[in-house]
């Protein structure tokens, strides 16, 4: 190998060091440290050593500082169905200027209670254009709330029964909005007391409703108990709306009938206390249906309403709210007040009257506050 003035100067350096580093041990050896104290020295001396190295070092050579590391993202949980995220949605029907007003009421409450799903409005095809009053309450409505999306459909009827009920099939419109992962249906006769969206995490179910409890004993087989079909969870699917729509206009039955007769063996039981109330409860001398399981639970009017979600209008012979009634009529349909029933530490005087009175008058005021657009 040729010599070279480098190679000298790095030999001589090399030597350096190395006579720099015995000198320095000598100089510790001849100092007389006990040797615990000349170990610590040394340590000293190693990590000053290097920590010097370190400081004197080019920033391409240095360690990475941590916050450089690539950091992975957190975990995300997924939906399972088709659907890369679930999509859920409330969903309710009008086939009239009166349920649409009540459709208007329920998607404010919801939003006022907190609810954050989609809201779909299905109604009739003939909406949609010419210059009935129908179709300018829908234009308006369109306009003034833009969170409401519209799903037009042609009007499943049936010559039976009463006309309060003839269009009710309609509802089933709901099996065909497709798009979404989940469908909480309820009738237009109902009011909102509280947000729902808990409903849409329930165990996977095509369909999943609570049973119409009123019209159940407690004898009765549970295979044989009658399901309610005024709030219907749902996952839409075009084979099962397919089918739906084949046989409900044939069997010229009501919703309820449908719904017993397609899914009473397949349907996903929902609990009814707290989601299948009833107005007319609240005018019942016995409550054992209602409270079941726990038919020797007290009925209390007061607890029983801030923890329920739904309600639905149901005081026959006395019209819907939406519907003009006599002075007559109300009274006749009151809740019995009886002159022993006194105020109690949870409850005021005739709570159940109390209560009953409350959900009529908020659906007026709700009325007054919210469908003036729809008749302007």
């Amino acid at each position: 190998m040729p010599w070279t003035l480098d190679a000298i100067t790095s030999d001589a350096s090399r030597d350096s060091a190395e006579q720099r580093g015995r000198g320095t041990f000598q100089i510790l050896r001849r100092l007389t440290f006990p040797r615990s104290i000349q170990a610590l020295l040394a340590v000293i001396l190693t990590i000053f050593v290097f920590a010097t190295t370190i400081l004197f070092l080019g920033p391409e050579s240095r360690p990475a500082p941590i916050n450089d590391f690539i950091e992975s993202p957190p975990w995300q949980p997924y939906w399972t169905t088709e659907q890369l995220e679930p999509k859920f949605a409330y969903a309710q029907y009008a086939t009239n200027l009166n349920y649409l007003c009540n459709a208007v009421i329920n998607f404010g409450r919801l939003r006022r209670y907190g609810a954050k799903e989609d809201l779909v409005l299905i109604h009739p095809k003939g909406w949609l254009e010419g210059s009935s009053r129908e179709a300018k309450a829908l234009a308006k409505l369109r306009e003034e709330r833009p969170e409401i999306h519209m799903r037009a459909f042609d009007v499943i009827s049936t010559t039976k029964g009463d006309a309060t009920w003839r269009e009710s099939l309609t509802k089933f419109h709901a099996f065909a909005l497709t798009e979404c992962t989940r469908v909480l249906a309820f009738d237009s006769d109902s009011l909102v007391l509280n947000k729902m969206d808990h409903y849409f995490l329930s165990p996977a179910a095509p369909v999943a409703v609570p049973r119409a409890y009123w019209l159940n004993e407690r004898s009765t087989d549970i295979a044989k108990q009658v399901l309610g079909s005024h709030v219907m969870l749902i996952e839409p699917n075009e084979g099962r709306y397919k089918k739906i729509m084949e046989e409900a206009p044939r069997s010229g039955d009501f919703d309820m009938e449908v719904v017993n007769h397609m899914f009473k063996d397949s349907a996903k039981i929902l609990p009814h206390r707290r989601l299948a109330l009833l107005t007319g409860e609240f005018r019942a001398k016995d409550h054992t249906k209602y409270l079941a399981p726990e038919e020797d639970e007290e009925w209390n009017a007061m607890g029983v309403v801030p923890r329920s979600f739904l309600v639905h209008f149901s005081d026959w012979p006395m019209p819907k709210p939406w519907l003009p009634r006599t002075k007559q009529q109300w009274e006749a349909s009151l809740p019995e007040c009886r002159d022993d029933d006194v105020e109690r530490e949870d409850r005021p005087r005739c709570a159940d009257r109390v209560m009953w009175s409350g959900f009529y008058e908020d659906y007026d005021r709700e009325k007054s506050a919210q469908c003036s657009m729809l008749v302007e």
